[in-house]
């Protein structure tokens, strides 16, 4: 399921790398088991850092916006969770 929903990251900074620790959504705090896959893009001056991430079973994508310091929920996959 696609998404654009603003939320809440617990995030690690370390160094020159960003690790989402937990996110909340739908009144639901979720624990990022595994960081799959990350990698950025760029719209005009905008730097946005993309995460697939697993949790459960269940696998999401997170966008950070660098330039506005903003977290988006962008993509679910949830077994029957969603809706």
């Amino acid at each position: 399921m696609r998404l654009n929903e603003s939320i809440n990251v617990w995030v690690l900074f370390k160094g020159n790398l960003i690790q989402p620790l937990v996110f909340f959504w739908k009144n639901r705090q979720i624990k990022v088991d595994k960081i799959n896959l990350v990698h950025t893009t760029k719209t005009g001056d905008s730097l946005f850092y993309h995460f697939s991430l697993s949790s459960g079973g269940n696998f999401y994508r997170l966008k950070f916006d660098l330039k506005n310091l903003k977290w988006f929920l962008e993509e679910v996959e949830e077994g029957d969770v969603v809706g």
